[in-house]
């Protein structure tokens, strides 16, 4: 069955001005409806009709389709029918295409949701119903004013007034949903015509939306509704991962895949990263895995063409990517600072702040139309306090000059963006870990560098998975420029 969801939202609203972008707990109104509709399981296709290309183009990263609405049905005194009539004409000129139901989830009921719909929409095809309108149930007496000081009953005789509960039920329409038959429509011009159907909904989640008082209300109930594990969700998000392959990037890539995200995996050698997307093939997700060097900005941005293609929306950008290895310059002395090499110092720079700085710009604007995002930047505890040498006597390692410096810079790029886009609903924080152990540490090491922190030990990747989850979700929707430290206390000494 073609069920097709037509959501009006045009750009003139004179009560909210910009009504249908207005932010409702950090998203456009518009996010709402077209949100459940895209996740019901019975409608097929969603339509924005609108005559605003801002609106278009919110609906179009929603993942929506858009139908431009012409302006003589955009006026302040133009009902939805005519509306509705010009999409359906639209779809059978352009495409031949006819759904066998309309559903019209009107933009003002934020609170309305995917299931409510599948409800709504399950009753008109089970009891054959010709139309079928959301609303509830009310016991009231309602009367109708004549003018400004007169009024009389309108559901009620005052002389024998009854009982609460011996009055007739009566149905409020909320405005949440209106789905019919197109043939019923076709033959009415009306949203409900026929044998008409009443889908019941709760009182509380029927806010209409047509006053600021009205939108306050609403965004309240969404915020008591964010509960805690629904808050720290990544499940449906889109995250770009840079460094996938090593070992931090190859932890957060997989908790958030164990957690339902999409990923698109960047390394210059992916194979880890191969590994996870097989291992996770079975689920549904979204994982595409690329080979990038990102010390080369044309590989940059032709992998990021390529993640625009493969990826509809882009949640979450994680730019975890570091160099710091001296092996591939030959490198012996490598501990002497008088005689690093010029090359191993731009190389730094290269991947640790440039491929960040290029993947920012490319991701934002996409953020920007969605009016939402995350980025994550990661840096380390010796972005914010300079190395302990004396950790690194005697030991075949040893921490570069341009990995402290690239990673001090790190975070001065997260307040830049943090201060400049926060107008757009994007939140940009740093992730500051520090050293993991692993088998490659001599115990010595590990010792001396675990005796600088509190806990007196080094981490574990495990350490990191509750603050990259954190900041990847909605958990952390009010948080922007913040440098988040887990480094067991190496800072606070």
């Amino acid at each position: 069955m073609k069920i097709l969801a037509i959501i009006p939202a045009r750009g003139g609203s004179k009560e909210i001005p910009r009504k249908n972008l207005f932010p409702v707990n950090g998203k456009p109104l518009l996010y709402y409806t077209v949100s459940a509709c895209l996740n019901s399981t019975l409608v097929n296709r969603t339509i924005v009709s609108t005559d605003d290309s801002e609106i278009a183009n919110v609906a179009k990263n929603l993942n929506a389709e858009v139908v431009k609405r012409p302006k003589k049905l955009s006026g302040d005194s133009t009902s939805v029918e005519p509306v509705l009539k010009h999409v359906l004409n639209f779809l059978k000129d352009k495409e031949n295409y006819v759904p066998d139901v309309i559903i019209l989830p009107q933009n003002t009921s934020p609170l309305r949701t995917s299931q409510h719909i599948d409800e709504a929409l399950s009753l008109l095809i089970k009891k054959n119903f010709d139309s079928v309108l959301s609303g509830y149930p009310y016991h009231i007496f309602v009367w109708n004013k004549i003018n400004q000081s007169t009024i009389k009953p309108h559901s009620y005789d005052p002389q024998n007034r009854l009982n609460r509960q011996d009055t007739f039920e009566q149905i409020l329409e909320n405005g949440a949903i209106y789905a019919t038959k197109t043939s019923a429509f076709k033959k009415s011009n009306c949203r409900i015509s026929g044998k008409i159907g009443f889908y019941e909904m709760p009182t509380e989640l029927s806010h209409n939306i047509d006053t600021l008082d009205d939108l306050k209300k609403a965004e309240k109930i969404l915020q008591e509704q964010n509960q805690p594990q629904n808050l720290f969700s990544v499940k449906g998000k889109n995250i770009i991962l840079t460094g996938a392959s090593g070992l931090l990037g190859s932890y957060f890539a997989r908790i958030l895949l164990e957690r339902g995200a999409n990923m698109a995996l960047i390394d210059h050698n992916p194979s880890v990263s191969e590994s996870l997307k097989n291992e996770f093939s079975s689920t549904g997700q979204n994982i595409c895995v690329y080979r990038c060097d990102l010390s080369k900005p044309k590989e940059i941005n032709s992998t990021f063409k390529k993640i625009v293609k493969d990826f509809s929306t882009l949640d979450v950008l994680i730019n975890n990517a570091a160099f710091v290895s001296a092996k591939s310059f030959g490198i012996k002395d490598f501990k002497n600072f008088e005689t690093h090499p010029f090359e191993l110092w731009k190389k730094s720079f290269e991947v640790n702040v440039d491929a960040p700085f290029l993947l920012c710009q490319n991701v934002l604007g996409i953020m920007k139309k969605q009016k939402s995002g995350s980025i994550i930047n990661i840096s380390s505890n010796y972005g914010l306090l300079g190395p302990d040498f004396d950790t690194y006597k005697d030991e075949k390692l040893w921490t570069p000059p341009g990995y402290a410096v690239t990673k001090s810079a790190i975070l001065n790029l997260t307040r830049y963006i943090a201060n400049l886009y926060g107008k757009d609903g994007i939140r940009c924080n740093t992730l500051s870990p520090s050293g993991v152990a692993t088998d490659k540490l001599t115990n010595r090491f590990k010792k001396r560098y675990a005796s600088r922190n509190a806990f007196k030990r080094m981490a574990k990747v495990s350490d990191y998975a509750g603050p990259m989850i954190f900041l990847c979700s909605d958990a952390s929707g009010y948080m922007t420029g913040a440098n988040l430290i887990i480094d067991g206390g190496w800072t606070a000494k």
